[in-house]
């Protein structure tokens, strides 16, 4: 029999304030709006924060109430609109339930930015905290990219992070702050938080956890929670395309009413994180020559060794990138590669001539580069078979967002270049293409390519590389772009590396 009531709720964005326009309800629509009971039925048994909680309630038969679980696409600023009605709904759900609940956790993201404000997760708790007073547990499971604003700290009784990159532990992470958010309740677990924030926003690749610093500081991470009333150490490297003051790594430690055990702990991890700062820049290969690199090593592998895998980072949709960029795609079919797939490039235009020509048929498209002049020149006058058109629908089988549920809108396969040897997957809405069920799902097995680009930084990893002979990150240009350095940031507080030169005795002295 239930002994607790929890509620769940989940609003989700991660945000790129450099990009155009807004980010608006219709965005969120196109990827994920459950609300009530629809919460529990499409995310049970996913990889999700929300499917981390249906797990662990199922499992200690603590009473549920699914309030809404929401998500869009990384991009541009989330407008007021979108943001006040879906706040206003978990907001009218927790006054409904307020006498029956005894904690509420929120997956949220941690980098979301409203239009008018530089921070979207402090204050959606802060109106929570109105409302139930300051008893009430909240607990706040966040992405390792959240720019974690002191109001969120503030305001939350425990923040948990994902520790992986590619993010392939979400329900976990969600398991995990439901876990401390019973201990709350029950009295087992008394949380206190205290946040450091080195200096420092890296170069996105180098955050791949599976590998080089930040898996040397997930390991140390690990290692202190090992002491004594220390109850999760989060390591964020934070969101560098968002241009706000909490821009940059961040140290969030949880102790047990242990204020002082929890400040040794960030202190200790957040000098750990300077002492390895230049190892989170790196230099990576430009189009022209990644591409040329690409197809070296696809000449020396053999059918059984899989596909050299191209990252297109500076347009990865899933960092707020178009997804129409063109630069890679142009080497490509300058230097005549053949065997080769890109996913993807949001081009609705091109689609509809598509879909107008027919399967089949032959269609000369300008191809991509139409949102701005950040992702390359559109590709004129491009001769291409209409090889398959399909609704865009598909589920991920991969380790990162298991289960969930993916809406492209309508997609075709387009088949140019060489021989028409460069399979293009052309969409009408941005998407991450970090599920290799993107190719089947337009009727290719993946492994098949010699080469295969993806747009994506890191998330790839869990799925394309056990199947890749070899990755390649791209240093490729658009609003995505890996080096910090790239962007104008007005916001953020300066000093920071590498966006401004810092030696070791620039770090606070404690």
């Amino acid at each position: 029999m239930a002994t607790e009531t929890v509620l769940v709720g989940s609003i989700s964005h991660e945000t790129n304030t450099f990009a155009d326009g807004q980010t608006t309800r219709e965005n969120f629509q196109n990827r994920r709006e459950y609300f009530g009971e629809d919460v529990y039925k499409e995310l049970r048994d996913t990889n999700t924060g929300v499917g981390g909680v249906i797990e662990i309630t199922e499992e200690e038969e603590i009473s549920l109430i699914t309030s809404l679980a929401v998500s869009a696409t990384p991009g541009a600023t989330v407008a007021r609109e979108a943001f006040e009605f879906y706040r206003d709904r978990l907001l009218s759900d927790i006054r409904e339930y307020q006498d029956e609940i005894d904690g509420i956790i929120l997956p949220l993201h941690g980098a979301m930015v409203v239009e008018g404000r530089d921070d979207g997760e402090g204050p959606l708790v802060s109106s929570i905290r109105e409302i139930v007073g300051d008893d009430l547990p909240i607990v706040v499971t966040l992405d390792l990219h959240g720019n974690v604003t002191d109001e969120l700290v503030d305001e939350t009784d425990a923040i948990v992070a994902y520790e992986t990159y590619p993010h392939v532990d979400m329900a976990a992470t969600g398991r995990r702050g439901f876990e401390i958010l019973i201990e709350t309740i029950r009295g087992d677990c008394s949380p206190v938080m205290h946040i450091e924030r080195p200096p420092l926003s890296p170069v996105t690749p180098t955050q791949n956890t599976q590998e080089g610093p930040m898996a040397e500081l997930m390991e140390y991470a690990r290692s202190i929670e090992e002491r004594d009333k220390i109850v999760k150490v989060n390591v964020f490297p934070g969101f560098s395309r968002s241009d706000v003051p909490s821009m940059g790594f961040s140290v969030p430690v949880i102790a047990d009413g242990d204020p002082a055990a929890a400040k040794a702990a960030s202190r200790d991890l957040s000098e750990k994180v300077w002492e390895v700062r230049e190892e989170f820049v790196g230099d990576f290969l430009k189009p022209p020559k990644a591409v040329t690199e690409a197809k070296e090593k696809a000449a020396d592998i053999s059918d059984d060794d899989g596909p050299v895998v191209l990252a297109d980072v500076g347009d990865n949709p899933g960092g707020g990138g178009a997804a129409n960029g063109t630069t890679i795609l142009r080497e490509l079919i300058k230097q005549e590669v053949t065997n080769a797939g890109m996913a993807i490039i949001r081009d609705p235009e091109v689609v509809e001539e598509c879909i107008q020509t027919g399967v089949g048929n032959r269609v000369t498209v300008t191809l991509g580069g139409k949102t701005d002049d950040r992702h390359g020149e559109p590709i004129k006058d491009l001769d291409s078979y209409v090889k398959a058109i399909t609704d865009g629908e598909f589920l991920n089988y991969g380790p990162k967002g298991t289960g969930t549920k993916n809406y492209l809108g309508r997609t075709v396969r387009l088949q140019c270049g060489t021989n028409d040897e460069i399979d293009v997957i052309v969409t009408e809405n941005r998407h991450q293409p970090a599920d290799t069920e993107i190719w089947r799902h337009v009727g290719v097995q993946p492994e098949r390519f010699d080469i295969l680009v993806v747009k994506s930084t890191n998330h790839y990893r869990a799925d394309y590389e056990p199947r890749a002979s070899h990755v390649i990150p791209v240093d490729s240009p658009g609003l995505a772009a890996m080096n910090p350095r790239q962007f104008d940031h007005q916001n953020v507080h300066h000093p920071i590396y590498p966006i401004d030169n810092l030696s070791a005795e620039d770090y606070p002295d404690w």
